[in-house]
């Protein structure tokens, strides 16, 4: 019954750290790896949608914040394309149906405390357009928006 309900589900996980993986090797690798390493766990899992946490490491903070949350959000765009036959970056619920109907694996991109951008909510603007459609303003401890 159990796994009747999981095949038949939409099932989500809305927290994976793989960007971070992924982004650890070098850019011309980055579908490679996802295809081989990724891929296979979320199929396996019966995952059909995916967020994917845009998360900066310390090693990052604060000057580097920006640019690798620039990367990580370029990262996502290139596994997508590089594996558009089994995952489609999703902005919208119209895209996520689409992907879902096409047997795709749709990928929602998420800001987790967005130090990348601090108190410069301006910004939020720019990372919709790159795809970004949930943010949190807290995630470990303090943050310029948050306590």
């Amino acid at each position: 019954m159990s796994t009747d309900l999981h095949r038949d589900a939409v099932v989500a996980d809305t927290h994976n750290d793989l960007l971070m993986a992924v982004t650890a090797r070098p850019p011309e690798r980055w579908a490679s790896f996802f295809r081989e390493r990724w891929l296979p766990q979320l199929r396996e899992g019966g995952v059909n949608l995916q967020v994917l946490p845009v998360f900066i490491d310390d090693q990052y903070r604060p000057e580097g914040a920006l640019r690798q949350t620039l990367r990580m959000i370029e990262c996502a765009h290139t596994l997508a394309e590089g594996n558009a036959d089994a995952v489609r970056l999703c902005t919208d619920g119209a895209q996520i149906d689409a992907a879902l109907g096409e047997g795709l694996i749709a990928l929602v991109l998420a800001l987790e405390s967005a130090p990348g951008l601090d108190a410069s909510v301006e910004l939020l603007p720019t990372v919709h357009r790159l795809g970004v459609r949930v943010a949190s303003i807290a995630h470990w401890g303090r943050t310029a928006l948050a306590d």
